[in-house]
């Protein structure tokens, strides 16, 4: 197309021309925020039609539209919005600019926009990335910091108890001298039980928040499966503690992975049964509500203080009152990363001092 043809066309038809074939969605507000022009990209991108929505309060044609008007020149806003016909999402960029005309009285506002949802999608996906490297490097930082401190006290215990084995070895065996071997054999068997222990945690955390972990699926009687766990418990336990187990309503099965649900319910126990040395026996209680089952472990030991509530299913975090009591602080995290691949919820009740009560509630299918 030459300049002398373009010529032919009036300003209004090439206008109407550049209107047309846009996507970038025009709009004239009135003061009141509504719609008194809509350019052809309004339905074509929103899929709804322009002559229902002129005259109507541009909030109502867009819930996520601003109610009030932005008279900060050039000001920018992302709103979704959900297509009804094509069930797409959206992410539209608007600009606004306050306008007025010669011939008309009172205020409009001028409001660009443009479907940025590609972009948009990009930088969340940035987004995500930056807070995952972010929460990574703190939990590793948590994890040289708890390590550091952790493994000091095994790896010592070890290395005394194998140097006065040692010595002892050097001197006859009297039944003395072979109670105190195996003392420090004990000592040595556990410190490295409590090392496997904490390496374990870090494997299972790590695999716990991979997206592409696969579920064992399968069907199963849930108080059955509580019971068998709480009597194994109590048999390790050799009856020192006896952890009790409520039941309301019959038997009900669900789908779900066995090895990961073992491991949810047996650290919420073992956590009741550390945090509550000398108080009353830890509870569980199994209820139904509806199409969910609920699960609460209940003790009444040192509870958690109310200002670390929002940390506790952190990572290598640990109350500041739980004193001498061993722990990586990585058990809960884990609960909560397995409880999430199971589409369970988890939360707790606690008040320093009396106890906590931690739920995790599971669909039944």
């Amino acid at each position: 197309m030459t300049p002398d043809s373009i010529n032919n066309f009036t300003e209004t038809e090439l206008l109407r021309f550049f209107l047309e074939i846009s996507d970038d969605i025009l709009v004239i507000l009135n003061d009141e925020m509504e719609a008194v022009y809509l350019s052809p990209a309004f339905e074509k991108v929103l899929q709804i039609p322009t002559s229902a929505n002129l005259g109507k309060k541009f909030n109502q044609v867009l819930v996520n539209f601003p109610s009030l008007p932005l008279m900060k020149p050039n000001q920018k806003m992302v709103i979704p919005v959900n297509l009804k016909e094509s069930k797409k999402s959206l992410m539209l960029e608007f600009q606004f600019k306050p306008i007025q005309f010669k011939d008309k009285a009172g205020k409009f506002i001028f409001a660009i926009g443009r479907d940025v949802t590609e972009r948009e999608l990009v930088l969340k996906k940035f987004k995500d990335i930056a807070f995952k490297e972010k929460e990574l490097n703190q939990m590793k930082s948590r994890f040289v910091s708890m390590a550091s401190h952790e493994f000091k006290t095994p790896i010592a215990t070890i290395v005394s108890s194998v140097m006065i084995m040692q010595m002892l070895l050097e001197k006859e065996f009297s039944e003395e001298i072979r109670s105190k071997l195996l003392s420090h054999i004990d000592k040595i068997i556990n410190q490295s039980n409590r090392l496997t222990t904490i390496m374990s945690d870090v494997l299972l955390l790590e695999k716990s928040i991979q997206q592409d972990v696969k579920l064992n699926l399968k069907k199963l009687s849930i108080s059955r499966f509580l019971s068998n766990l709480i009597h194994e418990i109590n048999e390790e336990n050799l009856n020192r503690r006896t952890v009790r187990f409520f039941q309301s309503g019959s038997e009900k099965q669900i789908l779900t992975d066995e090895s990961m649900l073992v491991h949810i319910v047996r650290n919420l126990i073992q956590n009741a049964l550390n945090y509550s040395p000398e108080s009353s026996d830890p509870e569980v209680h199994l209820n139904f509500m509806g199409n969910f089952i609920e699960i609460m472990v209940k003790d009444y030991g040192i509870g958690i203080p109310r200002e670390e509530h929002e940390n506790i299913f952190g990572s290598f975090y640990r109350a500041k009152n739980v004193g001498n009591i061993k722990g990586t602080g990585l058990g809960l995290n884990i609960v909560q990363e397995l409880t999430k691949k199971l589409k369970g919820e988890i939360w707790f009740k606690s008040k320093e001092g009396m106890g906590s009560e931690f739920y995790v509630s599971f669909p039944i299918k």
